[in-house]
């Protein structure tokens, strides 16, 4: 009976350790997914796969755009020749108007006078025209002053504005001058705006031989001086 006993034992033993040894490898194996979470891990690598492609290729396209010069258009104003950058004129691609002669216009973003885009609702609006006697600045102000009315008031940026009198050919504008001669900055506006008019006030002045326009919107004139220093600077980087 003794010897059956110390017979049994070495292999109960054996097969206690080795079930030991089942259960520590079990502990250490971690459990599966469940299958829902493991199609949820996969999406969210891919969407991050994704992600990263869509990355990259939007830097490298953004890169090539920069890489690329822009279309230059030759450009003659009275005596002044200027190259002209094609996403400044607004002009479509499809257009075949390679060649500008005698005026150019241009259309500006504010306040980064960059290119502006259609749906931009504040933009400068300029044309470059051949010089003209009647947009010498003191012709231009010895003009208005016959139709203005005494009253003055002051406005933001420096500005004093008056009034046109009625039945002149200004009757409607308004006058917005600098101080003290209105040599610095003269513009009209408009009383009441067209509701399709972003541009509503204008401005000519003469720059590098040349009669410069901007219509402008009537938020930004306390910014005239800013405006139109950028717009000279503008220019003088266009011309040949």
């Amino acid at each position: 009976m003794t010897a059956s006993l110390s017979h049994h034992r070495p292999a109960h033993q054996a097969a206690h350790l080795a079930s030991m040894v089942r259960m520590r490898l079990q502990q250490r194996l971690p459990p599966p997914l469940p299958r829902a979470d493991a199609a949820l891990l996969k999406a969210a690598l891919a969407i991050m796969v994704a992600g990263a492609l869509a990355t990259a290729i939007a830097l490298f396209l953004t890169h090539r755009r920069e890489q690329q010069p822009s279309v230059l258009q030759p450009a003659r104003v009275g005596n002044v020749a200027l190259m002209i950058p094609k996403e400044l004129t607004g002009v479509d691609a499809d257009d075949d108007t390679s060649r500008l002669v005698g005026m150019v216009r241009l259309r500006l973003d504010w306040p980064t006078l960059g290119p502006a885009a259609p749906q931009s609702r504040k933009r400068l609006l300029v044309t470059l025209s051949p010089p003209d006697k009647v947009n010498e600045p003191a012709r231009q102000l010895a003009t208005y002053a016959r139709f203005l009315t005494p009253t003055v008031w002051s406005n933001p940026g420096g500005l004093v504005v008056r009034s046109f009198r009625k039945g002149s050919p200004f009757e409607g504008d308004e006058f917005y001058v600098s101080v003290p001669d209105g040599r610095g900055f003269a513009a009209r506006c408009p009383v009441e705006t067209a509701a399709n008019l972003d541009e509503p006030c204008r401005i000519t002045f003469q720059h590098r031989g040349m009669d410069v326009n901007i219509r402008f919107p009537r938020s930004i004139i306390a910014n005239w001086a800013e405006m139109l220093g950028g717009v000279r600077r503008a220019i003088d980087g266009l011309i040949r």
